[in-house]
């Protein structure tokens, strides 16, 4: 239904403004008037033999409702033309009809389409005068202009539609890089405050009790992975995602007991990956050493990033008590985990390792920017 509805549907590209109909009405009327026969003796939809008046009546129909249907335009006055022809009539203008219906068709629908919609009516034309060198040449011509004339408007549409579209996203880019901005400077100014406080307070203490001290440490700890989230949370915000910045910020922030040491590839090459795809792996480093710090702590990590052909591979290996413990995190942290990976058509392998520790590796294909 589908594709017969972009084949013979409404032309929506096509100008039906009051004055554009009369000039066809007009057109119509001269070609239909001078369509057939010598100068000295025209046959039209006044005059002349039955088939060549019902022949005239129809190019009249056909290019004064041509923007109302194209299509049935262009089918029609190319059955009369054939019509025509074949009733021995001598022929003047018998293909501007058609030739006036294809500028419109190519101008309304994609080229392939209309090379399917037009092609057979073009060319019953074309072989009806091809035994008169005085018709055939100037249908060819023609419909070689009407063609041209309307990929010229159909291109002029879609250049114009593009503009509209990159004018639109650069708009709604700035306004979300603006919120991007004032979720900043509102909720990250207050973040910092209340983690630089938590670890002023947690110093002054001293040789407080120590659930007080690991509480304030807690807090800290939380602050930190908000910012992280927030700034993940704002990089999508804006369609970016620094995914080397972002791996070296939660490398940085670890506790002094869960040293990590961070391995990447080339900055071009992470450049490839797209903000879903950098995103996604971004999270799986960040669960993978919340769970070290949480559940195996103290412990050294070690973060590895490769791109392996067409995919993306992410490993974070800890020596710490994960294996004893069982999966970091509990089973909702690495289902969550899988889920995010599954979603992007990646999958996630986790488990002890053999020497003691735990590794969660994630494979996930790779969708490079455009």
């Amino acid at each position: 239904m589908g594709e017969l509805r972009e084949r013979w549907g409404p032309d929506h590209l096509v100008d039906r403004g009051v004055w554009w109909v009369l000039l066809d009405v007009v057109v119509a009327y001269l070609s239909a008037v001078i369509a057939i026969g010598p100068s000295d003796h025209t046959a039209s939809a006044f005059a002349g033999p039955v088939v060549e008046r019902a022949c005239a009546v129809v190019w009249f129909a056909a290019i004064a409702g041509r923007r109302f249907a194209p299509a049935c335009a262009l089918w029609t006055a190319a059955g009369a033309s054939v019509a025509a022809v074949a009733s021995g009539a001598e022929v003047t203008n018998v293909s501007l009809a058609t030739a006036l219906a294809l500028a419109l068709v190519v101008q309304s629908r994609p080229a392939r389409t209309a090379v399917e919609v037009a092609g057979v009516p073009v060319l019953a034309v074309g072989l009806a005068l091809a035994g008169d060198s005085n018709a055939f040449v100037p249908a060819v011509a023609a419909h070689g202009v009407a063609w041209l004339a309307g990929r010229a408007q159909r291109a002029g549409h879609e250049a114009r539609q593009a503009l509209r579209a990159r004018a639109g996203e650069q708009a709604v880019a700035a306004e979300r890089a603006r919120m991007a901005r004032e979720l900043h400077d509102a909720v990250g100014h207050a973040v910092t405050v209340m983690v630089t406080h938590a670890g002023a307070a947690r110093l002054a203490l001293g040789g407080a009790a120590p659930p007080v001290r690991e509480a304030l440490s807690r807090i800290e700890e939380v602050g930190r992975s908000a910012m992280t989230d927030l700034d993940r949370v704002l990089g999508l915000l804006t369609d970016s995602y620094d995914l080397e910045a972002t791996l070296r910020t939660l490398v940085a922030r670890l506790p002094a007991d869960v040293p990590a040491e961070l391995g990447l590839p080339a900055h071009e090459s992470l450049s490839r990956l797209s903000p879903a795809v950098a995103e996604t792996v971004g999270r799986v480093v960040q669960e993978s050493l919340t769970n070290v710090v949480r559940h195996a702590r103290p412990a050294h990590a070690v973060v590895g990033v490769e791109i392996a052909g067409d995919r993306v591979v992410a490993v974070v290996t800890d020596d710490g008590k994960g294996a004893a413990a069982g999966p970091p995190g509990g089973r909702r942290g690495l289902t969550a985990m899988r889920e995010r990976v599954a979603a992007r058509g990646g999958v996630v392998e986790a488990g002890p390792v053999a020497d003691g520790g735990w590794r969660v590796r994630a494979t996930i294909p790779l969708e490079e920017t455009s």
